[in-house]
């Protein structure tokens, strides 16, 4: 999926289905059933032969995460079950939609920090970056993620440019007041 269609929280039709990107705000719920199928899928294509394996191993887990994302409730996922190329379509498109949250990513190797991040540090960091919770919370987990990475180069940026004036301005200290002149000139 696009930036767009992830910053505009758009959804698709499934055989007449809806199917929504997971919003940051329901991630408690979805994450215990979806976190799952991510450890499943893993490394996996979305083949109907490892979605079949994916069904026949954590069937509760699946239907649950579908029933999180989908205007359907549990009931009628088991029903439609019994179809089984229209669940595995849906399924298929479940995980599609959603692919900014399945879609693994190896851990990075570095330093470990003493205190482990939680959600808290990455919503106070867009909120130090001019997010408001409210807005967040509305955020699907993929424009959550993007938005994330953007102001961390944005953050990341704002160090080098600090970084480089510091330098300029211990080694040409009358080169950086006509610098400073500049950048508060309109």
């Amino acid at each position: 999926m696009n930036d767009f269609f992830l910053a505009t929280n758009r959804s698709i039709k499934v055989n007449d289905i809806e199917v929504c990107q997971i919003q940051m705000k329901d991630f408690d719920t979805w994450a215990m059933h979806a976190e799952v199928l991510k450890n499943f899928i893993k490394d996996q294509n979305h083949s109907d032969e490892i979605l079949n394996t994916l069904f026949k191993a954590h069937g509760v887990q699946v239907i649950s995460t579908m029933a999180c994302v989908t205007d359907l409730d549990h009931e009628s996922l088991v029903e439609l079950a019994a179809d089984e190329q229209r669940f595995k379509d849906l399924l298929k498109a479940v995980l599609l939609i959603n692919q900014a949250y399945f879609k693994y990513e190896k851990p990075k190797r570095g330093i470990k920090n003493k205190d482990e991040s939680t959600w808290f540090d990455s919503f106070q960091f867009l909120v130090s970056m001019g997010h408001q919770h409210s807005e967040i919370m509305e955020m699907t987990y993929g424009a959550f993620q993007s938005y994330v990475k953007a102001a961390n180069k944005l953050y990341k940026q704002g160090i080098f440019n600090n970084a480089v004036a510091a330098r300029v301005a211990q080694s040409d200290k009358k080169g950086f007041e006509s610098f400073k002149k500049e950048m508060v000139s309109d």
